[in-house]
């Protein structure tokens, strides 16, 4: 049977500054929007110290996803190197869903990360994670 393909729903805005990658991501967002997603940060790779880059998710509006894009976005995470990941959720309509919703895909990724409602905390842990040697 074949895949029905839908337009992304959902957008980001990539920003990159000595490996600390930021993503602003308004929502809700689907599978698609998570293979572009993918797509975007690809194109990063040349840039970055894949030993030692971290990534700043700000997540705003109704920053959720069904549960097939969830699976195909943990499994996503399963095979980045990425060193640690700040979430902030200061800007989401539904912060304690969104949080129990990344807790889990980001806990079974292996990858570490925590929770901010502000950017500065969230920046100030991930320089020093990228600080403190493996």
């Amino acid at each position: 049977m074949l895949k029905s393909h839908f337009i992304p729903h959902g957008s980001i805005d990539i920003q990159l500054d000595n490996d600390l990658v930021s993503m602003d991501i308004s929502g809700p967002c689907n599978t698609e929007f998570f293979e572009l997603m993918a797509e975007k940060l690809a194109k990063l790779i040349p840039q970055l110290n894949m030993n030692n880059y971290t990534g700043l998710v700000i997540l705003r509006d109704e920053a959720l996803a069904t549960p097939e894009a969830m699976a195909y976005f943990t499994n996503y995470l399963k095979t980045v190197q990425v060193r640690a990941v700040a979430i902030n959720l200061q800007h989401s309509l539904t912060p304690s869903t969104t949080h129990d919703i990344c807790k889990k895909a980001y806990t079974e990724a292996g990858v570490e990360h925590r929770f901010f409602y502000d950017n500065h905390s969230a920046n100030a842990w991930l320089r020093s994670c990228m600080a403190t040697p493996r």
